[in-house]
């Protein structure tokens, strides 16, 4: 069996960039056998399995396998070498009456709509059509039955080609070209069915990710029809298709969507059906390191890649086990000892924990920080009506749900699915944690050009000593402020650092830090040579909700500059030296202070 050069690392072979199964089977690279699932997935008794993960996890994958294991021979229907090849080492090989009812004995239509983008909707159709026009291509021997009407095959590869045109000068489809798209899957699935009288399976993956990029673009509603009107066509009671698949993030529980194909079963990660069959389990996970002999490595692995909860499976990242472990191999490396790193952070992951961490304020931001410190979120479960709710979304439980199914928090313990229930939420695992790190890092920093700001205007305001403006200021700030690497009294001066830490090095300003006594006290001072001026700030954590207690608190701090000497050494160099006594809650704080007398 011929190893693609550049698959085989260190005598493995790991597919870390291919979800196709024949191209993962047929270089003898590393898989997780999954296919025992295929007889509890088709004799399920469900006509339309719509199977909900998050990216990463494989979902593309395993429709590949799927596709590989019912796909017929067109040309010779009794010759099954292709997927026996396939499917001889593996499970359900060992299920001879199953194999026999269903291996190689479908037509298959799969196809994905992950592409489906354009900063236009006319763009996004142009998108499917190119995909319409493969399938075309791959099923062009049905042109050569004259028994069929095969027109369609060629208009969509003439719209493709610009033979003709896709829309009008208005940006509207003519009523021939619209139907031609729209009923193209159906139009197929009755010819495939007539000329190898089979019914075909229908595998949609990524049915959704369309409707996030045109939310995202600003033709939602158009898009949001059109993608209904298709899956209406092609799945709902159609006498012609044996099964059909679908695989995505999120369900979207807008009727405009479903109206018309209301014969799916969704299966999410709440759902008991199908909850081990995408993904690695954590067992499956430690008995592939101990085959590569990396048994010291399974904690490492499962804290940085496990951690996910799918309706009480305990499942582990596939993409991100096999990227590891892509690299521990490489030449040069020990993968005994090679450290597990974030993969996610690079694979647009990003985009989504930023966005939580911009849109977070107040009472949301300080719960992602509980989170952040290891604990959980108690969050009533949601389903999200379209799309544009969730590029709009502003409370916490809509947040943390859609983080939820994004795999970025996973269900903290088993719940029952019902129309109204609630789960505990956490962080998975040290690969997302990390992400959330290094997103903090950035959005805190003198990178954000907004932080930068705020940082900027309460350096201005301490060194003109005006107490109420520092409060103001810090209290706004404090709303926003994620910090994934303290907690408890380390939060506050961590938020101080970065608050001022930005100016420190311009302008001659000096940021200066004590480490504090172990009390939830801490004291920092911001120098200017130039102008002549210091600035001394005594922090207490912990301060009581009672305002007329916090500002006694506050003025006690502010008392203790001199009553400790903390100002001693700093006035023998500066003409001017700003006192503030600071008094912290959790996202809160209250300020006393002004100028000292020389």
């Amino acid at each position: 069996m011929e190893i693609k050069k550049e698959a085989a690392v260190s005598g493995y072979a790991f597919p870390a960039d291919s979800n196709d199964f024949e191209d993962i089977i047929s270089n003898g690279m590393i898989y997780i056998d999954k296919t025992s699932c295929l007889e509890s997935l088709l004799n399920s008794g469900s006509m339309v399995p719509m199977i909900l993960r998050p990216r990463k996890f494989g979902k593309t994958l395993f429709m590949s396998m799927l596709s590989c294991f019912l796909e017929m021979n067109y040309r010779h229907p009794e010759d099954r070498s292709r997927p026996k090849r396939l499917f001889k080492d593996l499970a359900i090989s060992k299920n001879k009456a199953f194999c026999n009812k269903y291996m190689g004995r479908y037509p298959v239509i799969s196809l994905s709509f992950k592409d489906l983008d354009g900063e236009t909707f006319q763009d996004a159709v142009k998108a499917l059509i190119r995909v319409f026009a493969a399938l075309s291509d791959k099923f062009d021997f049905l042109t050569r039955r004259n028994d069929l009407d095969t027109v369609f095959l060629r208009r969509i590869r003439d719209l493709n080609t610009g033979k003709a045109p896709v829309f009008g000068s208005d940006g509207n489809f003519d009523g021939i070209n619209n139907n031609l798209v729209l009923d193209f899957l159906a139009n197929l699935a009755r010819c495939l069915n007539k000329a190898c009288n089979k019914n075909p399976v229908i595998i949609i993956d990524d049915w959704d990710e369309p409707l996030q990029k045109a939310a995202a673009r600003g033709y939602y509603p158009r898009m949001a029809a059109f993608i209904q009107s298709i899956l209406s066509v092609t799945l709902k009671d159609n006498s012609d298709i044996f099964q059909g698949f679908l695989t995505g993030v999120h369900h979207i529980s807008c009727q405009s969507i479903y109206s018309g194909f209301n014969n799916y079963d969704k299966c999410d990660i709440f759902d008991t059906v199908y909850s081990d069959f995408i993904g690695f389990t954590k067992d499956e996970t430690g008995d592939l390191l101990k085959r590569l002999s990396l048994e010291n490595r399974i904690p490492d692995v499962i804290e940085w890649y496990g951690g996910y909860n799918f309706a009480g499976a305990d499942m582990v990242c596939p993409w991100s086990v096999i990227k590891f472990l892509e690299q521990a191999f490489r030449p040069g490396n020990n993968p005994a000892a090679f450290p597990p790193e974030n993969f996610l952070i690079n694979s647009g992951a990003g985009d989504i924990i930023e966005s939580s961490i911009r849109q977070s304020r107040g009472y949301n931001s300080d719960r992602i920080q509980e989170l952040l410190e290891g604990n959980t979120a108690e969050i009533a479960h949601r389903e999200f009506t379209s799309y544009p709710d969730i590029s709009k979304v502003a409370d916490f439980t809509t947040l943390a749900a859609l983080m939820l199914h994004s795999g970025y928090l996973t269900a903290a313990k088993d719940v029952i699915p019902s129309d109204e229930y609630k789960t505990a939420v956490k962080i998975p695992n040290r690969e997302v944690w990390d992400s959330f790190a290094r997103k903090a890092d950035f959005l805190f920093s003198s990178r954000n050009p907004e932080w930068a700001e705020m940082s900027q205007n309460l350096r201005d305001s301490l060194f003109n000593g005006d107490a109420e403006k520092v409060s103001e200021i810090m209290n706004t700030m404090l709303q926003d402020f994620i910090s994934a690497q303290d907690s408890g009294s380390a939060f506050h001066k961590s938020f101080m650092i970065r608050a001022l830490g930005i100016t420190a090095g311009f302008s001659d300003n000096n940021l200066e830090a004590d480490s504090g006594n172990g009390n939830g006290c801490f004291y920092l001072v911001i120098k200017n040579k130039g102008r002549g001026i210091a600035v001394i700030m005594n922090c207490k954590t912990g301060g009581s909700m009672r305002l007329s207690l916090r500002k006694q608190e506050c003025l006690k701090a502010l008392k203790e500059i001199a009553e400790n000497g903390y100002d001693r050494e700093i006035r023998k160099d500066y003409g001017t030296v700003r006192e503030f006594g600071i008094v912290f809650g959790r996202k809160y704080c209250n300020v006393m202070g002004g100028s000292t007398p020389d």
